[in-house]
């Protein structure tokens, strides 16, 4: 990729991830303070908020219906985001977003809009370059680092301004990359309501752990949030926590995608970093100030490392092994996502700015027991998983010396071409893609661990291909599978 998409991508990305900190997310002491609104500032920031979340939800739908609509990324990116971003800008640059509170809720409804298009647009670009992902994270992040520092530096009622700059540059940039020729000219082809079924509701389930885990992550880390202490920060402060924390989430990324090995980078820094965080909460009812600040530092950090990189590093994973269309697998459990993570935001601080010191140790102490249910909860499923597959592979090489015992008669046809016996057995059971692949592996011989490396996926994905190569042919051994395959004709029948 050249240097100046990259640079595309960190502009754009970075400016739209500081985006939602200051014009979307409840939690922004900017839009709550009196500076902008006067007197009237709690009422009308809460008009704002909601309607700014209802349209960051509608716009994630909306690229969602798209994408399957057309069976391609990015499509129509152009005429869904910059209408909005214009409009909010206009209502923003000229003054009018408070003159009354229909314009206010039109500006935070765009707003919103605007942000979940381009968050999706952005997402969608770093997933087509997954050898570059590990230099392109953290670059959002340090430019919505830098983005956020030069804001914390000018005055508090100069927000609108910030904001419509913030929406025409990451636009532009989107705008000048589609310029460049660099989106996905591919031809228009829906996707079928059976594929969404059987294909993408099936990732999704997949999806899950991983969805879990991000929840989870995001229930523990802004703890500190939800106890109202950002509320309590001058803007300037609250927005000096949040660069910092970005630029130390930025130096994460590169260290994680770096060194991590294997899938699923959420569940992996779930496991570690949700105990530690735990830990560190117990102390909080009798710490200091500077105590507490460090804890939403450290869970800030998390939050940026998790939702904005980690979430969508794993999407595009399973949506590559899959062959799935990343902008419609990642808007469905980026939309799943921030409904849950909205939720919480206002039903958390009813838990915990409710509670005292006691109360809030039993909390904590919940948190603590929900991860441990959690990770038994994920070690018994993958025991059990593992188990069943050890005896399907079991059964399989039982049944192998077997067959080479009973003297089979050689056959006096010529051998049909392997590739031949994967595509009649696809067409005569409806097999995706990937599942004639690993057939198509298992007939030259090759084992679980092998078919996992050749194909650049984990061993229990094989596994999983293969129960659903099991289900929809209704056999249930590697060694019978083969020999069926074997028999079976060019046009799918018997032979």
């Amino acid at each position: 990729m050249p240097a100046r998409e990259l640079l595309l991508i960190a502009l754009g990305g970075g400016t739209n991830l500081s985006l939602y900190g200051i014009g979307v997310w409840n939690g922004s002491t900017v839009l709550t303070g009196g500076s902008l609104f006067g007197p009237d500032a709690q009422t009308l920031s809460d008009w704002y908020v909601l309607f700014a979340t209802v349209g960051m939800l509608l716009g994630i739908l909306a690229r969602a219906a798209i994408s399957a609509a057309t069976g391609a990324n990015g499509r129509f990116h152009v005429r869904t985001t910059c209408g909005t971003a214009i409009c909010a800008a206009v209502l923003l640059l000229g003054g009018f977003w408070t003159d009354n509170l229909f314009a206010l809720c039109l500006a935070g409804l765009c707003t919103g809009w605007t942000y979940a298009c381009l968050q999706v647009f952005w997402m969608t670009r770093i997933s087509m370059i997954p050898s570059k992902a590990r230099i392109a994270f953290p670059l959002v992040l340090a430019c919505s680092a830098l983005a956020n520092a030069w804001y914390a530096s000018t005055p508090r009622d100069l927000l609108h301004i910030f904001l419509a700059v913030a929406l025409l540059t990451s636009t532009a940039c989107s705008i000048v990359l589609f310029a460049l020729g660099a989106d996905s000219r591919s031809p228009l082809h829906p996707i079928p309501a059976y594929r969404l079924k059987s294909e993408y509701i099936l990732a999704l389930k997949q999806f899950a752990e991983v969805l879990f885990c991000v929840i989870a992550l995001q229930t523990v880390a802004p703890t500190m949030n939800y106890m109202g202490l950002m509320n309590t920060l001058d803007p300037a402060t609250q927005l000096g926590v949040v660069c910092v924390a970005q630029t130390i989430a930025a130096g994460v990324v590169l260290l994680v995608l770096g060194r991590a090995k294997g899938h699923q980078h959420s569940v992996q820094l779930f496991k570690f970093a949700t105990p530690v965080l735990i830990l560190a909460l117990f102390p909080v009812p009798f710490a200091g100030h500077p105590y507490s600040l460090g804890v939403l530092l450290a869970g800030s950090c998390l939050h940026f490392v998790v939702v904005s990189v980690l979430f969508c590093v794993d999407a595009a994973s399973l949506a590559r092994q899959n062959r799935l269309t990343f902008e419609l697998f990642y808007s469905l459990g980026y939309f799943v996502l921030m409904t849950i993570c909205v939720a919480l935001e206002y039903v958390m601080p009813m838990v915990l700015r409710s509670s005292n010191s006691a109360e809030l140790l039993l909390v904590f102490g919940v948190f603590f027991c929900i991860y441990v249910l959690s990770m038994a909860f994920m070690h018994t499923r993958k025991r059990k998983q593992e188990a069943r597959d050890d005896r399907v592979d079991l059964s399989a090489a039982a049944s192998h010396p077997d067959a080479q015992n009973r003297g089979l008669e050689p056959s006096t046809t010529s051998p049909v071409d392997p590739s031949v016996c994967v595509r009649a057995l696809q067409v005569r059971h409806g097999l995706s893609d990937r599942e004639a692949q690993v057939v198509g592996m298992l007939l030259r011989g090759k084992n679980v661990p092998a078919i996992a490396e050749e194909l650049f996926i984990s061993q229990n994905t094989v596994r999983s291909h293969v129960k659903r190569i099991y289900r929809a042919t209704g056999i249930h051994a590697r060694q019978d599978l083969i020999s069926y395959c074997e028999r079976i004709g060019e046009n799918g029948e018997i032979t």
